[in-house]
């Protein structure tokens, strides 16, 4: 009886160590670097990703995103690499994707009236114990739809060896008429924008508004 109790009990810790969440340190360890000569290009649909369990990524943005429930179980996580060159602090670049659709209900059906798919990835800034410091979102791809509307939000950033980032963002919207016209697209209304940021001594990503606007 006892050794069945015995083996009863290591099952329970080993499960119990199985889905404990890995801390930004241990996951730093075994992500791989990224070489920057002189730039790189941070565009969620184009990097290379390694999939991420979701109970560490559910830990990671409960702190990266400041929030909890549901939201977090049901997103799917991701690693794209490390940027470990400076003396003072580290990178962790994590993604997240989740979608959401919004239903109306009556007594005949479930209609889906909104859906939204995002996916971003946030650049982590770690010292060099693996402590989180701060984050910034530096790629997304956004697209909501309606029975009205439409929207989608691109942003990539450009990352140069001495850590100055370029982002670009794109913002576009048009009137689907989904009702009456399911084919038709209204007139599409765009927003570009770019901006240059900066990591200074307290690991803060500062703007720099004067680099471009358009």
């Amino acid at each position: 009886m006892r050794f069945f109790c015995t083996i009863f009990l290591l099952s329970v810790i080993l499960f119990a160590s199985a889905q404990k969440p890995l801390t930004f340190k241990e996951v730093l360890k075994t992500t791989k670097e990224i070489a920057i000569t002189d730039s790189f290009l941070i565009d969620y649909s184009s990097v290379e990703k390694v999939d991420l369990d979701k109970n560490t990524g559910a830990s990671f943005f409960k702190i990266i995103e400041r929030k909890e429930g549901d939201s977090l179980e049901k997103a799917d996580y991701s690693i794209v690499g490390k940027i470990t060159t400076h003396k003072d602090f580290d990178i962790l670049l994590v993604c997240t994707e989740k979608s959401i659709i919004i239903r109306s209900s009556n007594n005949l059906a479930s209609i889906p009236t909104d859906c939204s798919i995002i996916r971003e990835l946030f650049l982590v800034l770690l010292d060099k114990e693996g402590n989180y410091k701060n984050n910034f979102l530096a790629a997304m791809d956004y697209r909501k739809k309606d029975y009205e509307k439409n929207i989608t939000r691109k942003i990539s950033s450009w990352i140069y060896a001495d850590l100055k980032i370029i982002q670009h963002t794109l913002t576009e919207s048009w009137q689907s008429y989904m009702i009456y016209q399911p084919f038709a697209k209204g007139e599409t209304k765009a927003f570009n924008f770019s901006m240059e940021y900066r990591i200074n001594d307290y690991g803060v990503f500062v703007a720099y508004p004067n680099y471009k606007r358009n």
